[in-house]
């Protein structure tokens, strides 16, 4: 064998030798790159499991956005944000029950003030404190729900109720937010915070028909019938729950 055979051979095993060594390698390198990935990847699924928490997920300024203007609740989305929803309704049942109670306190230390205090006495005698909470509770709750059969039954788009208490229920948070502020009114003048207060009711009905107009998408004929409906079924049920209270 020649000289130049030889180094030929040598030369090709040595090119061989290289590969395999490439080869190992590469699969080492893999082999090592293996956990992190799969940890990246257990991590990753972890997360949503501890931000699961409604709680975790709320926006302070969306929060804000809702009290300077209640008909921001038609951007929400139902499936992730429903928390706005019940924190809206807990707020506006909070409320009114604190306007209620500090208009009771006022009217216990001015009893005999006027004529027009009495008779405000006489609307609100029920109202000890556990039982004006329960009204609050019983007069979102069916509003919301008068609001939603009627629309699903006149209106052209069915709303369920998870989308009904994201929607309405968000809508309460400025108007108990209002209402704390009529309670703190009513230590300086009853009337005032009368006045505020009733004001603050005549408008939550209206923006929340209103609103439940448009997410039923009930067409103009009906409107009247829905108006009707709805509001005379929330009063009704309401005027139900106040008698077996009371």
């Amino acid at each position: 064998m020649s000289e130049q055979d030889s180094n030929q051979q040598d030369l090709h095993k040595d090119e061989v030798h290289e590969q395999v060594e490439h080869q190992t390698a590469a699969t080492a390198t893999e082999g090592t790159q293996a956990p992190p990935f799969s940890t990246s990847l257990t991590q990753s699924n972890a997360a949503p499991a501890a931000s699961s928490s409604p709680l975790s997920g709320i926006d302070v300024q969306k929060l804000l956005g809702l009290i300077k203007n209640p008909s921001s609740a038609l951007q929400l989305q139902p499936l992730t944000e429903w928390i706005y929803g019940a924190i809206g309704a807990a707020v506006g049942v909070l409320g009114f029950f604190f306007w209620i109670w500090a208009a009771q306190e006022q009217l216990a230390n001015d009893l005999f003030g006027n004529i027009g205090n009495l008779i405000f006495l006489s609307v609100i005698s029920f109202a000890l404190p556990g039982k004006s909470l329960v009204i609050g509770i019983f007069s979102i709750a069916l509003l919301v729900g008068s609001l939603t059969l009627i629309g699903n039954r006149l209106g052209a788009r069915k709303r369920n109720w998870m989308e009904a208490v994201t929607y309405q229920g968000s809508t309460q948070l400025q108007f108990g937010v209002g209402w704390i502020v009529c309670g703190v009114v009513a230590f300086l003048s009853l009337q005032l915070s009368m006045l505020i207060g009733v004001i603050l009711l005549l408008i939550c009905l209206l923006v929340v028909v209103t609103q439940a107009e448009d997410l039923h998408e009930v067409s103009r004929e009906r409107r009247f019938l829905f108006i009707v409906y709805s509001v005379a079924a929330y009063s009704f049920l309401l005027f139900l729950v106040y008698s077996i209270i009371t």
